[in-house]
């Protein structure tokens, strides 16, 4: 089972040498490596082609692709997965890494379940050491896995420290839009489950670093929200289109009331929000809570009232 493994590079100078070497050590040996460099205005790449030098037997699996221009994360990933010929992909961020035998464990999920999607347990990683794991969801139940990942804020829609099979991509033309930088995670990976079938295991298959000040998403902005209120647009558009028998229009709902909670959180317009994601609730329980958020109601209680209904709910997908 060849694997090809993603990596956008950007302003990663201090952490691709870690994360290359974790990479090229993988037990499991049918590998492909793709980087994109998205301009990156450091030594980054010159750091990475010094890693493969010291990879002779990687070196013919790694390709290395130069964007013209600075192109942020989501388009990024989007020509990574487009460059990809290997029958799964992961994707890893630069400043990342990985234990030695993260893909052989995966890959050998994926085999003994015939998952289109396997899922492992990852740790933060700080200047204080490894957090404890944080396992995944521990559901087979696809349906309940993405009707929670709709509501957002439950089960992570993280992108790494996953194996996904790359037909799931091309069957269904789902990729990365360019411009959504900021929750291009959320963005893909409800339309992906909307088609897989995932599996998971406990063993850690992920290191996720905290510490890259200069990534692109350490910081939060309007710009972020902006990108945020684009990809809850995306979702949007898909399951009104997809889900004819509105499998999860409550889930899909409850997603989009927390984007109108953020929107309030940060003191956004909420006219210009709706020129981004033009959200229309449905039924009595989402027109208040919307009415609540964009109203003169006080934030906390109108963030109780979607809380408890979020936990009602989600008792019943």
């Amino acid at each position: 089972m060849k694997v090809s493994v993603l990596v956008p590079v950007y302003g990663v100078e201090k952490y691709i040498e870690r994360c290359a070497v974790s990479l090229f050590e993988q037990t499991h040996r049918d590998m492909e490596y793709v980087f994109v460099n998205d301009c990156t205005p450091d030594r980054s790449i010159s750091i990475l082609r010094s890693v493969i030098e010291r990879y002779p037997d990687r070196a013919p699996q790694v390709r290395i692709i130069d964007n013209e221009v600075n192109r942020g994360v989501g388009a990024t990933r989007a020509v990574a997965i487009a460059a990809a010929t290997g029958e799964c992909i992961m994707h890893a961020d630069s400043d990342d890494y990985m234990p030695p035998r993260a893909v052989e464990l995966l890959c050998a999920e994926m085999e003994r379940s015939g998952a289109d999607v396997v899922d492992g347990a990852w740790q933060r990683f700080t200047s204080a050491g490894l957090s404890e794991p944080v396992l995944p969801c521990q559901t087979h139940d696809t349906k309940r896995y993405l009707s929670l990942m709709l509501c957002q804020n439950i089960v992570s829609n993280r992108m790494w420290g996953r194996l996904f099979r790359r037909s799931l991509y091309a069957d269904h033309g789902i990729t990365l839009v360019p411009g959504v930088d900021y929750s291009e995670d959320y963005s893909i990976m409800t339309r992906l489950m909307f088609y897989a079938k995932r599996s998971f295991i406990n063993d850690v298959v992920y290191y996720y670093s905290d510490e890259n000040t200069a990534s692109y998403t350490h910081t939060r902005s309007e710009r972020h929200l902006r990108s945020y209120l684009k990809a809850n647009r995306i979702v949007l558009d898909f399951f009104t289109e997809n889900d004819s028998r509105r499998v999860y229009a409550v889930p899909l709902q409850l997603g989009m009331i927390n984007a109108l909670r953020c929107v309030r959180t940060d003191g956004y317009s909420f006219d210009e929000a709706y020129g981004l994601l033009p959200y229309r609730p449905s039924g009595p329980l989402f027109k208040m809570l919307a009415a609540m958020f964009r109203g003169r109601c006080p934030f906390s209680i109108a963030n109780f009232a979607y809380l408890t209904a979020r936990k009602i709910c989600s008792r019943f997908f």
